[in-house]
């Protein structure tokens, strides 16, 4: 049947480096220390577990079962993988520091879409799985790419942002992606970490740096960007990638300015 579903795709960042560093017993024992808890979230969310494909998770919300708040409690369910996230890596290095190994976070990107999807049965007369297919599909799947070029973890679509309004949304940028002609904003969330007293005084530098960053004032938003990362030092990372790119630039000045980033790798 044809519904309008809510869809995610999930990756650890790095698996091929962590892979060579375990054998093959203890990359199956790390990585069902990893896919637990995350199809655990999923599952409390209300969301349908599609498939795994390697280190990787898809699920979608609003099928079989009808869910009117399908992209907040998918919102929602990436908010608490991110946390859930945290908590292994705590575990980990709680458990590396005692066998005196050494210790790197996992690191993973979510991407999030919404939209009208085909979902039923797919594939042989033999053997099929329930699962999804659509442009939703494939725009999360290239939002969960995106996000190693944004150093951040979650990406959204705007009908995502839009059918849950009550999150703490930032528009990232307006983006041209791999395999597709139409250009999407896209929204990343701000989340738990950020005290409620400091969201607003966030947004207000976030906005800052995207209007000028838009408008072709790079130094300007160079400076916000390094304001809001100060502020937010929870995701540093996005708001450095966005300040080095505003003053690379800065320096280069591009003749006729469009502010649409045109991704070429998924």
């Amino acid at each position: 049947e044809t519904r309008t579903l809510t869809v995610l795709f999930s990756d650890i960042r790095g698996f091929t480096g962590i892979a060579e560093t375990l054998d093959a017993q203890q990359l199956t024992q790390f990585i069902n220390e990893y896919l637990t808890p995350m199809t655990e979230i999923v599952l409390d969310h209300g969301g349908s577990l599609d498939k795994y494909i390697g280190d990787g998770l898809v699920a979608f919300w609003n099928a079989p079962l009808e869910d009117p708040a399908h992209a907040a409690h998918a919102a929602r369910a990436a908010l608490a993988m991110r946390r859930a996230l945290d908590t292994l890596n705590q575990r980990r290095q709680a458990h590396a520091s005692a066998s005196g190994q050494s210790h790197k976070d996992i690191k993973f990107g979510v991407g999030l879409a919404t939209g009208e999807c085909c979902v039923g049965n797919f594939g042989s007369v033999r053997r099929f799985d329930y699962s999804a297919l659509g442009d939703s599909v494939n725009l999360a799947a290239r939002l969960e790419g995106a996000t190693k070029f944004y150093c951040t973890d979650i990406l959204a679509s705007e009908t995502t942002r839009d059918r849950s309004t009550d999150l703490a949304w930032l528009e990232v940028d307006r983006v041209r992606l791999p395999g597709k002609s139409e250009v999407v904003r896209i929204f990343t969330l701000a989340g738990d970490e950020v005290a409620p007293h400091d969201l607003a005084v966030l947004t207000k530098l976030h906005d800052e740096m995207l209007s000028a960053y838009r408008l072709g004032k790079f130094a300007e938003a160079a400076a916000s960007a390094a304001s809001a990362g100060d502020l937010w030092p929870y995701r540093r990372d996005f708001y450095l990638a966005y300040e080095e790119r505003c003053r690379e630039l800065a320096l280069r000045r591009p003749d006729e300015w469009v502010a649409v980033t045109k991704l070429t790798s998924k």
